[in-house]
């Protein structure tokens, strides 16, 4: 839950349904190579690029994945790139797909964070429904978007860069004149993106040919 205390500390926020899935996948993963190396010669071990192919996608993607808010900005670490959006450069934080933030040349969306699915967000608006019947103070509610629900991955985030957002523009600690040229600072990874190419490839290849 985001708190008061977000506006100055640093915040790390990894999804923890995604982890739960990764760890899911690493570990059918690695039984199924152990099961074929058991059960077969070690000849058979082609048969275990698949396999192996899986965990590593399941760790890419699901585990690896986090948001970081700090004093330099936000750090969104995604499957193949990293990278660092500057507090100044952050114009608006929109949550339609995922946490993203708009920047005046690009929008930056974070794999860790996305908005809620249509089952998930119809359970939060019926939620939201039922405490508005119960409410007898005759106030009106201004629609919440599913991807700013508290009770969301992008909700959770989003709410913690607004209130840094909030923080530094009230202290004056915002180079408004630098937002129109700052850049994202863009991380490549080439090693993941490397292994995870050469995978697939012998994933592909390799079985074919000793058949």
């Amino acid at each position: 839950m985001t708190t008061a205390s977000h506006a100055t500390s640093d915040f790390t926020f990894r999804p923890r349904g995604p982890r739960i899935l990764a760890v899911v996948l690493m570990i059918l993963a690695g039984v199924g190579v152990v099961s074929i190396l058991a059960t077969s010669s070690l000849h058979s071990w082609p048969a275990c690029l698949p396999m192996i192919l899986v965990g590593y996608a399941a760790w890419l993607m699901f585990w690896m994945p986090r948001v970081d808010v700090h004093e330099a900005g936000v750090t969104l670490v995604n499957p193949l790139q990293t990278l660092l959006v500057s507090w100044s450069s952050i114009i608006m934080v929109d949550t339609k797909y995922a946490m993203t933030l708009v920047t005046p040349h690009r929008r930056y969306s974070a794999w860790a964070a996305p908005a809620p699915g249509v089952i998930s967000a119809l359970r939060d608006a019926r939620s939201s429904a039922k405490s508005e019947r119960r409410d007898t103070s005759g106030a009106r509610y201004a629609s919440v978007r599913p991807g700013d629900q508290r009770s969301s991955d992008s909700g959770v985030v989003a709410s913690v860069v607004r209130t840094r957002l909030e923080h530094l523009a009230e202290a004056g600690a915002l180079d408004i004149e630098a937002t129109e040229n700052a850049k994202a600072v863009r991380s490549i990874h080439w090693f993941h993106l490397g292994v995870l190419l050469v995978l697939v490839v012998l994933s592909l290849t390799i079985p074919a040919v000793l058949i």
